[in-house]
């Protein structure tokens, strides 16, 4: 079978597909943005005979899910929230190089966004709390040390639809925290850092996590110190933690069993 390339450019009635097979014409096909047009351009792929590319028969061709609508909300709320948050942080640095004529005024907005973003907060635990799914999901994650019954919340509602993360090295990858070597040819070493070209809302709310397991947990520390001596900075045990918050994060929701420390810390006494 002769190399080929596939592109898709996807939008949302529509997918437009374009095959390129070496030593052939290249070929089009839109399909609808749907499960019916998502079978249709397997088919087409497989009459292409683009081996490559198709699905072959008994493979795995499950299609992608779409959240629950209580999933889609949670999410929904969570990054208005975030967003307020923004919106609030921008206005305090206004605040300070604003002409003392606007003080007054900025300061009200500020105060208007903070009032809205308590309610938005209990607005989203509210609608944790008519989902029992959803109330089992934050009682799991709650019970991870650092997070929170807030924090949980909010994870939950960044993660969205956790159960399409196949493991825990995927969900580190989505959240932009996998460990990244900078290097070129032999002379070029770089210093190994967060690879961030994940989720940056995920990472804000695994970050605080992670300093209270640095502050209050002693087995991350006595795990931070041994970081230390083997060179690393700061800043990347900070990142460490967090990615081994995430990996229990993975652990939790998919074993639907709550955090075990002897499971997280098999060499620490008991």
């Amino acid at each position: 079978m002769p190399p080929c390339t596939l592109g898709l450019d996807i939008s949302k009635v529509n997918i437009h597909a374009a095959l390129l097979i070496e030593g052939r014409s290249p070929r089009g096909k839109v399909v609808s943005n749907d499960a019916k047009g998502h079978l249709a351009l397997l088919e087409w792929l497989r009459a292409s005979q683009a081996r490559a590319v198709a699905l072959l028969p008994g493979s795995d061709q499950s299609l992608w899910a779409p959240p629950s609508p209580e999933l889609e909300q949670l999410q929904q709320l969570e990054r208005r929230l975030q967003a307020l948050e923004q919106m609030i942080a921008q206005e305090k640095n206004r605040l300070e190089s604003a002409a003392p004529c606007l003080h007054a005024d900025i300061e009200a907005h500020i105060e208007f966004m903070q009032q809205q973003h308590s309610q938005l907060r209990q607005q989203l635990q509210d609608h944790i709390d008519q989902h029992p799914d959803l109330q089992q999901q934050q009682h799991l994650l709650d019970s991870i040390p650092g997070i929170g019954k807030d924090s949980a919340a909010r994870i939950l509602g960044e993660l969205g639809h956790w159960q399409a993360f196949g493991s825990a090295r995927q969900l580190a990858a989505y959240a932009g925290i996998t460990p990244q070597e900078k290097t070129s040819g032999s002379s070029v070493h770089g210093k190994t850092r967060l690879c961030k070209l994940g989720s940056p809302r995920l990472r804000k709310l695994l970050f605080f996590p992670a300093l209270s397991l640095l502050r209050w947990s002693v087995p991350i520390r006595q795990w931070r110190n041994a970081l230390l001596q083997r060179g690393k900075t700061k800043k990347q045990v900070v990142g460490a933690v967090m990615h081994k918050v995430i990996r229990w994060v993975f652990g939790v929701l998919h074993s639907q069993k709550p955090f075990d420390p002897a499971l997280a810390f098999p060499n620490s006494p008991a």
